[in-house]
């Protein structure tokens, strides 16, 4: 209850209440299996929230914490007694219907005696026991927030592709690894051979997973180096991973950057890259020869990706604080004008894409704790709505001082986790019409594993959960034009 308190008065996303309260679960007792347990059920509220808020309002109640816990606890219970009453499948409008279903909930009767406005709530004739009913509008039965409502029509036009696509973005996330290449496995297997293709060296790691005790483990059925793990998994049992042979990437984040297709003795450089998520897979792609710069307007963020460098067995990064204040020249970017081979440009970005692993960002995103939908607190979303409108000229900011590293020929990759056509495709638009973006051309690969799906000729590629089962994720290739000859 403290910490959805801590979200909802400080705007604290879960994960990080759950860490800044790591230690008072400890003193108060919690195992770590209990604290696994927490978590689970706050992310089950955070994907809820905008429904069960809409069934406290419609029951004139306050939409408090507190609340949201006992409604959700109640909504819990009777998804499992139906459960056990029932044997021929789930109603997909009952609140079970989802992967994370938790039975080991206990449904407390005397805790609900507390609260008497339950049975009311949950058990009356009009609303039955489900979470959705009659006359709840789309938007909520969607969980989306009103600051992202507007560019997920556009993106999806059709009231039926919108549904589908905004429900997958409910689902729980599965666990994505990506095999290192940089890494041997053991001594005597192909792995360890550098002529071995991506796929021997996944089929030799995924085999190891599975004798590990992970028998559904799988491959990923577009990136080469994926393999998909379902379900609660105890990462510290997963061989390779603590060494660095494997590391945890969403198949959606390894597709993007294999999109960036550097090559060994080529200078490339990942700008905004943060802790290195993607700088990894781009000094695989290297296989350490050449210079690759992570680049970040944080210092401090770029420190904190050294130790998952040296443990990926990573040797050819060169760490760069850039300028974060794009009224002012940057010097070190000055210098190095059109010298690049490849850029990766991993915008910063709504992160829309990435509501199934952050639920709670639909409200924590957009400055408040309030539901979704046509309830909202319209302050909420006065400042989702304030947030992009600050970020979309940052972004193309940043997309233009990027560009200005690549080389005659060279080549940029612009992504975002965002499906927002604003974050995307309009910021390519905006790019190519302006002078920054003169001698540049949108330039898809022709063999890429995964169809471009996107914009008027299919010149971008947008992932979604329901079309690709990863994250949702967009991404632009742009070349410069090469000198004459």
């Amino acid at each position: 209850m403290d910490i959805l308190q801590e979200q909802h008065v400080y705007n604290t996303p879960i994960d990080a209440a759950l860490r800044r309260n790591a230690r008072h679960m400890k003193e108060v007792g919690m195992s770590k299996p209990q604290q696994k347990a927490l978590r689970e059920f706050l992310l089950y509220v955070a994907r809820r929230q905008g429904r069960l808020d809409w069934r406290l309002r419609q029951a004139k109640l306050e939409c408090t914490p507190e609340h949201r816990v006992v409604l959700a606890l109640a909504l819990q219970g009777a998804a499992a007694k139906r459960k056990r009453q029932t044997t021929n499948g789930q109603d997909d409008n009952n609140i079970d219907n989802d992967d994370d279903d938790n039975d080991d909930n206990p449904n407390d009767r005397a805790l609900f005696d507390r609260y008497p406005w339950v049975d009311h709530v949950l058990f009356d004739s009009v609303h039955s026991d489900t979470l959705e009913v009659e006359g709840m509008d789309l938007q909520t039965r969607l969980e989306c927030p009103n600051w992202a409502w507007p560019g997920l029509c556009q993106a999806f036009p059709t009231e039926t592709e919108l549904s589908n696509q905004l429900l997958a973005l409910q689902q729980k996330a599965p666990l994505d690894l990506r095999v290192n290449t940089l890494h041997s496995t053991n001594n005597n297997n192909n792995a360890n051979n550098h002529n071995a293709n991506d796929a021997q060296r996944r089929d030799v790691v995924l085999e190891q997973i599975r004798k590990a005790g992970f028998p559904g483990a799988m491959p990923t059925p577009w990136s080469p180096l994926g393999i998909r793990l379902l379900g609660r998994v105890p990462l510290g049992k997963i061989p390779g991973l603590l060494e660095g042979r494997v590391e945890p990437q969403d198949e959606g984040s390894q597709l993007v950057t294999a999109l960036v297709d550097a090559q060994p003795g080529e200078l490339v450089a990942d700008y905004c890259a943060g802790t290195g998520g993607k700088t990894l897979p781009l000094a695989a792609q290297m296989k350490n020869r050449g210079r690759l710069y992570a680049l970040d307007v944080e210092p401090e963020r770029l420190e904190r990706g050294r130790p998952r460098c040296n443990k990926a067995g990573v040797a050819n990064v060169q760490r760069q604080a850039v300028q974060s204040d794009m009224t002012k020249r940057d010097k070190w970017c000055k210098r190095r004008h059109k010298t690049f081979d490849r850029v990766l440009v991993d915008a910063p970005c709504s992160g829309v894409g990435s509501w199934r692993r952050k639920p709670d960002a639909r409200r924590t995103w957009g400055g408040g704790g309030g539901g979704g939908g046509s309830g909202d607190d319209e302050n909420n979303n006065n400042q989702g709505v304030e947030r992009l409108e600050h970020l979309l000229p940052l972004q193309q900011q940043i997309l233009q001082r990027a560009s200005r590293l690549v080389k005659p020929g060279g080549r940029l990759v612009y992504v975002t986790c965002s499906l927002l056509p604003q974050e995307n495709n309009l910021q390519i638009a905006e790019f190519l019409k302006g002078e920054a973006g003169i001698g540049w051309r949108v330039d898809p690969p022709h063999d890429f594993w995964v169809p471009f799906n996107a914009g008027d000729d299919h010149q971008f590629l947008r992932l979604t959960p329901l079309e690709h089962g990863t994250d949702g994720f967009f991404a632009a290739v742009l070349t410069r034009d090469p000198l004459p000859s």
